[in-house]
Protein backbone atom coordinates (compact mmCIF):
# COMPACT_ATOMS: atom_id res chain seq x y z
CA UNK A 1 0.00 0.00 0.00
CA UNK A 2 1.42 3.38 -0.99
CA UNK A 3 0.43 6.93 -0.08
CA UNK A 4 1.60 10.25 -1.55
CA UNK A 5 2.90 12.97 0.73
CA UNK A 6 0.84 16.16 0.58
CA UNK A 7 2.12 19.61 1.62
CA UNK A 8 -0.04 21.74 3.92
CA UNK A 9 1.28 25.24 4.50
CA UNK A 10 4.98 25.96 4.54
CA UNK A 11 6.16 23.27 6.97
CA UNK A 12 3.57 20.47 7.25
CA UNK A 13 3.57 17.23 5.27
CA UNK A 14 0.67 14.79 5.57
CA UNK A 15 -0.53 11.46 4.23
CA UNK A 16 -4.05 9.98 4.21
CA UNK A 17 -5.03 6.95 6.29
CA UNK A 18 -6.50 3.85 4.60
CA UNK A 19 -10.27 4.10 4.98
CA UNK A 20 -10.67 0.37 5.78
CA UNK A 21 -8.25 0.71 8.71
CA UNK A 22 -10.05 3.86 9.92
CA UNK A 23 -13.43 2.09 9.81
CA UNK A 24 -12.05 -1.06 11.41
CA UNK A 25 -11.05 0.88 14.54
CA UNK A 26 -13.89 3.42 14.37
CA UNK A 27 -11.48 6.35 14.19
CA UNK A 28 -12.67 9.93 13.80
CA UNK A 29 -11.38 13.48 13.68
CA UNK A 30 -9.52 14.41 16.87
CA UNK A 31 -8.53 10.84 17.86
CA UNK A 32 -4.89 10.35 18.82
CA UNK A 33 -2.55 7.86 17.16
CA UNK A 34 0.83 6.59 18.35
CA UNK A 35 3.83 6.90 16.01
CA UNK A 36 7.12 5.10 16.58
CA UNK A 37 10.25 5.49 14.48
CA UNK A 38 12.14 2.37 13.39
CA UNK A 39 14.82 3.41 10.93
CA UNK A 40 13.15 4.00 7.56
CA UNK A 41 9.81 2.83 9.00
CA UNK A 42 7.11 4.62 10.96
CA UNK A 43 4.81 2.38 12.99
CA UNK A 44 1.34 3.86 13.41
CA UNK A 45 -0.89 2.34 16.13
CA UNK A 46 -4.14 3.13 17.90
CA UNK A 47 -5.43 2.22 21.34
CA UNK A 48 -8.96 2.01 19.95
CA UNK A 49 -10.65 -1.38 19.87
CA UNK A 50 -11.68 -2.92 16.58
CA UNK A 51 -15.22 -1.77 15.92
CA UNK A 52 -17.46 -4.83 16.34
CA UNK A 53 -20.91 -4.37 14.80
CA UNK A 54 -23.84 -6.44 15.87
CA UNK A 55 -23.78 -9.97 14.47
CA UNK A 56 -27.05 -11.48 13.30
CA UNK A 57 -27.25 -15.24 12.75
CA UNK A 58 -30.19 -17.02 11.16
CA UNK A 59 -30.25 -20.80 11.44
CA UNK A 60 -32.18 -21.10 8.18
CA UNK A 61 -29.24 -19.48 6.37
CA UNK A 62 -26.16 -20.60 8.30
CA UNK A 63 -27.23 -24.08 9.36
CA UNK A 64 -27.05 -25.60 12.84
CA UNK A 65 -25.87 -23.27 15.61
CA UNK A 66 -23.96 -24.94 18.48
CA UNK A 67 -22.39 -23.79 21.72
CA UNK A 68 -19.01 -23.78 19.94
CA UNK A 69 -20.36 -21.26 17.43
CA UNK A 70 -21.18 -18.95 20.33
CA UNK A 71 -17.61 -19.31 21.61
CA UNK A 72 -16.27 -18.44 18.16
CA UNK A 73 -18.35 -15.24 17.97
CA UNK A 74 -17.24 -14.34 21.49
CA UNK A 75 -13.58 -14.86 20.60
CA UNK A 76 -13.98 -12.78 17.43
CA UNK A 77 -14.91 -9.80 19.60
CA UNK A 78 -18.60 -9.23 18.86
CA UNK A 79 -20.40 -7.26 21.58
CA UNK A 80 -23.94 -7.88 20.34
CA UNK A 81 -25.25 -11.13 18.88
CA UNK A 82 -28.76 -11.95 17.70
CA UNK A 83 -29.54 -15.59 16.90
CA UNK A 84 -32.78 -16.60 15.19
CA UNK A 85 -33.70 -20.28 15.36
CA UNK A 86 -36.49 -22.77 14.78
CA UNK A 87 -35.78 -25.33 17.50
CA UNK A 88 -35.50 -24.77 21.26
CA UNK A 89 -32.41 -27.01 21.35
CA UNK A 90 -30.43 -24.08 19.91
CA UNK A 91 -31.32 -21.95 22.92
CA UNK A 92 -30.26 -24.77 25.25
CA UNK A 93 -26.88 -24.97 23.47
CA UNK A 94 -26.42 -21.23 23.92
CA UNK A 95 -27.29 -21.36 27.62
CA UNK A 96 -24.81 -24.19 28.19
CA UNK A 97 -21.91 -22.13 26.84
CA UNK A 98 -22.95 -18.64 27.99
CA UNK A 99 -21.36 -18.95 31.49
CA UNK A 100 -17.98 -19.50 29.78
CA UNK A 101 -18.27 -16.22 27.86
CA UNK A 102 -17.21 -13.73 30.52
CA UNK A 103 -19.35 -10.58 30.31
CA UNK A 104 -22.00 -12.01 27.95
CA UNK A 105 -25.63 -11.89 29.10
CA UNK A 106 -28.98 -12.66 27.46
CA UNK A 107 -30.73 -9.30 27.19
CA UNK A 108 -33.83 -10.38 25.25
CA UNK A 109 -35.39 -13.73 24.49
CA UNK A 110 -38.43 -14.78 22.43
CA UNK A 111 -39.77 -18.03 21.04
CA UNK A 112 -37.42 -18.04 18.06
CA UNK A 113 -34.81 -15.39 18.92
CA UNK A 114 -32.19 -14.66 21.55
CA UNK A 115 -30.27 -11.39 21.89
CA UNK A 116 -26.89 -11.49 23.68
CA UNK A 117 -24.82 -8.48 24.69
CA UNK A 118 -21.47 -7.90 26.36
CA UNK A 119 -21.83 -5.93 29.59
CA UNK A 120 -18.14 -6.13 30.53
CA UNK A 121 -15.57 -3.56 29.48
CA UNK A 122 -12.92 -3.22 32.20
CA UNK A 123 -11.94 -6.90 32.08
CA UNK A 124 -10.70 -6.43 28.53
CA UNK A 125 -7.86 -4.22 29.79
CA UNK A 126 -6.47 -7.04 31.93
CA UNK A 127 -4.95 -9.36 29.32
CA UNK A 128 -1.75 -10.12 31.27
CA UNK A 129 -3.69 -11.02 34.42
CA UNK A 130 -6.06 -13.29 32.49
CA UNK A 131 -3.18 -15.01 30.70
CA UNK A 132 -1.43 -15.72 34.01
CA UNK A 133 -4.68 -17.21 35.38
CA UNK A 134 -4.88 -19.47 32.32
CA UNK A 135 -1.36 -20.70 33.03
CA UNK A 136 -2.01 -21.15 36.75
CA UNK A 137 -5.15 -23.24 36.23
CA UNK A 138 -3.28 -25.51 33.83
CA UNK A 139 -0.41 -25.76 36.31
CA UNK A 140 -2.80 -26.79 39.08
CA UNK A 141 -4.43 -29.41 36.88
CA UNK A 142 -1.03 -30.91 36.07
CA UNK A 143 0.15 -31.08 39.69
CA UNK A 144 -3.14 -32.41 41.06
CA UNK A 145 -3.53 -35.13 38.43
CA UNK A 146 0.01 -36.37 39.04
CA UNK A 147 -0.59 -36.50 42.78
CA UNK A 148 -3.95 -38.26 42.36
CA UNK A 149 -2.51 -40.91 40.05
CA UNK A 150 0.39 -41.59 42.42
CA UNK A 151 -1.98 -42.05 45.37
CA UNK A 152 -4.67 -43.95 43.39
CA UNK A 153 -7.32 -41.43 44.46
CA UNK A 154 -9.10 -41.64 41.11
CA UNK A 155 -12.42 -40.44 42.53
CA UNK A 156 -10.95 -36.92 42.79
CA UNK A 157 -10.31 -36.64 39.05
CA UNK A 158 -13.85 -35.43 38.30
CA UNK A 159 -13.25 -32.32 40.40
CA UNK A 160 -9.95 -31.60 38.64
CA UNK A 161 -11.55 -32.16 35.24
CA UNK A 162 -13.95 -29.28 35.91
CA UNK A 163 -10.97 -26.90 36.10
CA UNK A 164 -10.57 -27.20 32.33
CA UNK A 165 -13.85 -25.30 31.83
CA UNK A 166 -12.44 -22.48 33.95
CA UNK A 167 -9.29 -22.51 31.84
CA UNK A 168 -11.47 -22.15 28.74
CA UNK A 169 -13.11 -19.06 30.22
CA UNK A 170 -9.79 -17.29 30.60
CA UNK A 171 -8.25 -18.40 27.30
CA UNK A 172 -11.43 -17.46 25.44
CA UNK A 173 -11.43 -13.93 26.85
CA UNK A 174 -7.70 -13.63 26.05
CA UNK A 175 -8.40 -14.53 22.42
CA UNK A 176 -11.33 -12.09 22.38
CA UNK A 177 -9.05 -9.28 23.58
CA UNK A 178 -6.44 -10.13 20.93
CA UNK A 179 -9.09 -10.02 18.21
CA UNK A 180 -10.51 -6.70 19.44
CA UNK A 181 -7.36 -4.87 20.48
CA UNK A 182 -4.37 -6.89 19.41
CA UNK A 183 -1.39 -7.39 21.71
CA UNK A 184 0.44 -4.58 23.49
CA UNK A 185 3.26 -5.24 21.00
CA UNK A 186 1.19 -5.11 17.78
CA UNK A 187 3.70 -7.02 15.65
CA UNK A 188 3.63 -9.93 18.11
CA UNK A 189 -0.13 -10.56 18.25
CA UNK A 190 0.15 -13.78 16.23
CA UNK A 191 2.83 -15.15 18.56
CA UNK A 192 0.90 -14.47 21.77
CA UNK A 193 -2.21 -15.95 20.13
CA UNK A 194 -0.25 -19.16 19.50
CA UNK A 195 0.77 -19.26 23.15
CA UNK A 196 -2.80 -18.81 24.42
CA UNK A 197 -4.18 -21.50 22.11
CA UNK A 198 -1.57 -24.01 23.22
CA UNK A 199 -2.23 -23.36 26.91
CA UNK A 200 -5.86 -24.19 26.20
CA UNK A 201 -4.89 -27.32 24.24
CA UNK A 202 -2.57 -28.55 27.00
CA UNK A 203 -5.39 -28.16 29.53
CA UNK A 204 -7.52 -30.28 27.17
CA UNK A 205 -4.95 -33.08 27.37
CA UNK A 206 -5.06 -32.99 31.17
CA UNK A 207 -8.85 -33.18 30.96
CA UNK A 208 -8.61 -36.24 28.70
CA UNK A 209 -6.30 -37.91 31.23
CA UNK A 210 -8.93 -37.28 33.92
CA UNK A 211 -11.50 -38.99 31.67
CA UNK A 212 -9.09 -41.84 30.97
CA UNK A 213 -8.64 -42.80 34.62
CA UNK A 214 -12.09 -41.86 35.91
CA UNK A 215 -13.46 -45.02 37.51
CA UNK A 216 -10.08 -46.77 37.23
CA UNK A 217 -9.22 -49.09 40.12
CA UNK A 218 -5.81 -50.58 39.36
CA UNK A 219 -2.41 -49.25 40.35
CA UNK A 220 -0.62 -47.42 37.56
CA UNK A 221 2.77 -48.73 36.50
CA UNK A 222 5.65 -46.81 38.11
CA UNK A 223 7.41 -46.25 34.78
CA UNK A 224 4.22 -44.73 33.36
CA UNK A 225 3.95 -42.36 36.32
CA UNK A 226 7.58 -41.32 35.86
CA UNK A 227 6.88 -40.67 32.19
CA UNK A 228 3.91 -38.50 33.07
CA UNK A 229 5.88 -36.64 35.74
CA UNK A 230 8.48 -35.78 33.11
CA UNK A 231 5.78 -34.47 30.76
CA UNK A 232 4.44 -32.27 33.57
CA UNK A 233 7.96 -31.03 34.34
CA UNK A 234 8.48 -30.19 30.67
CA UNK A 235 5.33 -28.09 30.62
CA UNK A 236 6.38 -26.33 33.83
CA UNK A 237 9.70 -25.38 32.21
CA UNK A 238 7.67 -23.46 29.61
CA UNK A 239 5.63 -21.70 32.30
CA UNK A 240 8.68 -20.72 34.35
CA UNK A 241 10.53 -19.51 31.27
CA UNK A 242 7.57 -17.41 30.10
CA UNK A 243 7.66 -15.32 33.27
CA UNK A 244 11.42 -15.32 33.77
CA UNK A 245 13.54 -16.00 30.73
CA UNK A 246 16.53 -18.23 31.33
CA UNK A 247 18.91 -19.58 28.68
CA UNK A 248 19.14 -22.91 30.48
CA UNK A 249 15.34 -23.33 30.35
CA UNK A 250 15.32 -22.48 26.66
CA UNK A 251 17.92 -25.17 26.08
CA UNK A 252 15.81 -27.70 28.02
CA UNK A 253 12.80 -26.92 25.85
CA UNK A 254 14.78 -27.69 22.71
CA UNK A 255 16.76 -30.72 23.93
CA UNK A 256 14.26 -32.47 26.21
CA UNK A 257 11.51 -32.61 23.62
CA UNK A 258 13.31 -35.11 21.41
CA UNK A 259 14.44 -37.25 24.35
CA UNK A 260 10.94 -37.38 25.79
CA UNK A 261 9.24 -38.14 22.49
CA UNK A 262 11.76 -40.88 21.65
CA UNK A 263 11.10 -42.48 25.04
CA UNK A 264 7.32 -42.20 24.73
CA UNK A 265 7.20 -43.59 21.19
CA UNK A 266 9.42 -46.49 22.22
CA UNK A 267 7.14 -47.24 25.18
CA UNK A 268 4.10 -46.90 22.93
CA UNK A 269 5.35 -49.73 20.71
CA UNK A 270 5.44 -52.05 23.74
CA UNK A 271 2.22 -50.92 25.43
CA UNK A 272 -1.47 -51.58 24.90
CA UNK A 273 -4.84 -50.56 26.29
CA UNK A 274 -5.00 -47.70 28.75
CA UNK A 275 -1.21 -47.26 28.83
CA UNK A 276 -1.18 -46.61 25.07
CA UNK A 277 -3.79 -43.91 25.45
CA UNK A 278 -1.94 -42.42 28.43
CA UNK A 279 1.25 -42.20 26.37
CA UNK A 280 -0.66 -40.61 23.52
CA UNK A 281 -1.72 -37.75 25.81
CA UNK A 282 1.83 -37.35 27.15
CA UNK A 283 3.12 -37.01 23.59
CA UNK A 284 0.52 -34.33 22.91
CA UNK A 285 1.42 -32.43 26.09
CA UNK A 286 5.08 -32.33 25.11
CA UNK A 287 4.39 -31.34 21.50
CA UNK A 288 1.89 -28.62 22.37
CA UNK A 289 4.22 -27.28 25.04
CA UNK A 290 6.96 -27.10 22.41
CA UNK A 291 4.62 -25.32 20.00
CA UNK A 292 3.67 -22.79 22.67
CA UNK A 293 7.33 -22.24 23.53
CA UNK A 294 8.02 -21.62 19.84
CA UNK A 295 5.51 -18.76 19.93
CA UNK A 296 7.26 -17.42 23.03
CA UNK A 297 10.72 -17.53 21.44
CA UNK A 298 9.37 -15.53 18.48
CA UNK A 299 7.63 -13.15 20.89
CA UNK A 300 10.82 -12.16 22.70
CA UNK A 301 13.04 -11.78 19.62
Amino acid sequence: MKRKIVRHGSSSLTITLPIKWVEKFNLKKGDELNIEEAGPMLMLTTEQEIASPKKEVSITESGIFTKNNLSHLYQLGYDEIEVRFDESSVLEEIKKRLPNCIGFEIIDQKDNMVYIKSIATTIESEFDTLLRKSFQITNEMARCILDILKKNHYEKLKEIRNMEALNNKFTDVCIRILNKKGYKIPKRTMQIYEIVKNIERIADEFKYICDLFSGYSKKIDKDMLNNFADAVDYYMVFYNMFYKFDQGLKKKIYLDRKNLLDRYYSALERSKGINSRFLHHMINIVQKTYDGAGGYFALVL
